[in-house]
Order: structure tokens, then sequence, then C-alpha cells
């Protein structure tokens, strides 16, 4: 490789120019193949959420007295079951 004027480029030089748009395509494919593998996961807890939505509607709607909100008997159930216990 010659650089603008011609002359040869030193290994130091050639190094310096690509190292740069190497890493920042190396980091691109990294990002990318982090967020491909990080699609089920995201699809797993999603359904779990609606899982736990739809399982504490029900039970509000059958006993609608029952306690409602986090750590109540009717959340803790719903995970229970959305956790296949």
């Amino acid at each position: 490789m010659t650089d603008h004027s011609n002359s040869p480029l030193s290994v130091r030089n050639m190094v310096r120019d690509h190292a740069y748009p190497v890493l920042s395509a190396l980091c691109t494919l990294s990002l990318i193949s982090i967020g491909v593998l990080l699609v089920p996961q995201a699809v797993r807890h999603h359904r779990f959420n609606r899982c736990v939505d739809a399982q504490i509607q029900m039970r509000n709607a059958i006993n609608p007295e029952s306690q409602q909100g986090p750590g109540k008997v009717n959340y803790l159930k719903a995970v229970e079951h959305c956790e296949g216990r």
C-alpha cells in the first residue's frame, strides 16, 4: 500500500489506519449478536408477565374482595402457577 505521496506505508501506519474501522465493525457485530441472543429471553419474560396479569385478573374476578397488589396471596399464587409449580 502507498499513501498519497506514493511512498510505501510502514506496517505501523497500516495498522494505525485500519485499526479503527476493524474494531468498530467488530463492536457492531458484537452488539448485534448480543441483541439477537437476548430476544428469546425477552419473549419468555413477556409471556410470563402476561400469564401473571391474566392469573391475577382471573383470581380477582372469582373473588373480588381478595387482597390485591404485590406480595399478596393472588399475586403469589399467580406467580406460582405461571412458573409451573
